[in-house]
């Protein structure tokens, strides 16, 4: 009866999904599409970055108008490939999936849940210190800091609490975290999206932080069934860290 009560909360029980639902060729013809997606983005953002700036730089190193544009046209694609192949890879509607308005649970999970995710990211970001003597570095965080342009930084801020969210949630979560959790419990589908999450900043001095974080959220998932939770939860982590980086307590 417990196990029911959960799964009808909850799309995330298996035993419960359609009988095609992430089966593996489905799964690996989603992944493939949203690695083209993923590429085309980054050659989208980096043309439009190029035509905008002094000079092609892959990986850039100061926020600039041209950089945070090419940012947004990045994601397009990817929110193309997830709005028209979740729902069939998952054969379910997107908001069975998760996309839908928080009811109270689904709140207090989220609210809990970014808690819980920063004192982790800071617990496992001080335990890397201690052992390898080294600082998480990222990308985006270079880039925050590279800029006083108060419209830039409102913009960058917008960009890290509701566009990078909306895509990491759903392809991490969403597809990625349902698409293991069809063949493996739900500590080893956690642990590995957690992992590919942390792979995906391109950052290997940040990878166990944002590793931990990735865990973090999919348990935020698991426990709400709501992708919008984990989207809530992922944007107030972002939010305390750029506000923590505003007033210089990185």
């Amino acid at each position: 009866m417990v196990k029911l009560s959960t799964s009808q909360r909850s799309p995330l029980s298996p035993t419960h999904w359609p009988p095609e639902a992430f089966a593996w060729w489905r799964s690996l013809l989603f992944l493939a599409a949203l690695l083209v997606a993923t590429l085309v983005g980054v050659v989208l953002g980096a043309l439009f970055a190029r035509g905008t700036g002094p000079g092609p730089h892959v990986i850039p190193n100061k926020l600039t108008w041209g950089v945070t544009i090419a940012q947004l046209l990045s994601y397009i694609p990817i929110v193309l490939v997830v709005a028209t192949g979740l729902p069939w890879v998952a054969e379910r509607s997107l908001a069975n999936l998760g996309f839908r308005r928080l009811d109270g649970r689904a709140l207090a999970v989220a609210l809990v849940g970014a808690v819980a995710m920063y004192v982790v990211t800071l617990v496992v970001a001080g335990v890397q210190f201690v052992i390898t003597h080294s600082q998480p570095k990222e990308e985006a965080v270079t880039l925050f800091t590279s800029t006083h342009d108060p419209a830039l930084i409102a913009t960058f801020t917008l960009i890290a609490t509701i566009a990078a969210p909306l895509v990491e949630e759903s392809v991490f979560r969403g597809f990625l975290f349902n698409a293991l959790l069809r063949y493996a419990p739900v500590w080893a589908a956690a642990t590995i999206s957690g992992l590919l999450f942390g792979l995906s900043h391109l950052s290997l001095s940040a990878l166990a932080p944002l590793a931990a974080s990735g865990i973090v959220l999919a348990y935020v998932y698991h426990a709400s069934g709501s992708l919008t939770a984990s989207m809530l939860t992922h944007a107030i982590f972002n939010a305390l860290n750029l506000a923590a980086l505003a007033t210089g307590h990185p």
